[in-house]
C-alpha cells in the first residue's frame, strides 16, 4: 500500500467513525498491510545481511588472490642434470629458437 492509500484509508476512518463495520473494515486492510510490510522487511534485511557477508568473503579472497600476484616462487635447483648451456639446448625440434 503506498502512503497515499494510507494517508486516505486513516481519513476515511476519520470521516466514518460512527460506521463501525466499515471501520473495522478498514483497520482489518491496514492490518493486513501492515503485516504484509513487516514480512517483506524482514525478508529484505535477511537478504541484505547475506549479500553483506557474500561480499566480505568475495573482497576477502579477492584480497588474497592479490597478495598472491607478488609473490615470487623460488626456483628448483636440479642437481642431477648437466647445466650448461649446449647450443643444440637453444633449438626446438622444428629447429626453431627458444
Amino acid at each position: 500500500m503506498k502512503p497515499e492509500e494510507f494517508n486516505a484509508k486513516l481519513s476515511e476512518i476519520l470521516t466514518s467513525l460512527t460506521d463501525q463495520a466499515k471501520v473495522s473494515t478498514i483497520l482489518t486492510e491496514l492490518t493486513e498491510d501492515y503485516n504484509n510490510v513487516a514480512v517483506e522487511t524482514t525478508n529484505a534485511k535477511a537478504t541484505a545481511t547475506k549479500l553483506t557477508e557474500d561480499n566480505e568473503k568475495l573482497r576477502q579472497a579477492n584480497m588474497n588472490l592479490f597478495l598472491k600476484v607478488g609473490e615470487v616462487k623460488p626456483k628448483e635447483i636440479i642437481k642431477d642434470k648437466d647445466t650448461t648451456p649446449s647450443f643444440e639446448g637453444l633449438f626446438n625440434a622444428k629447429g626453431n629458437l627458444i
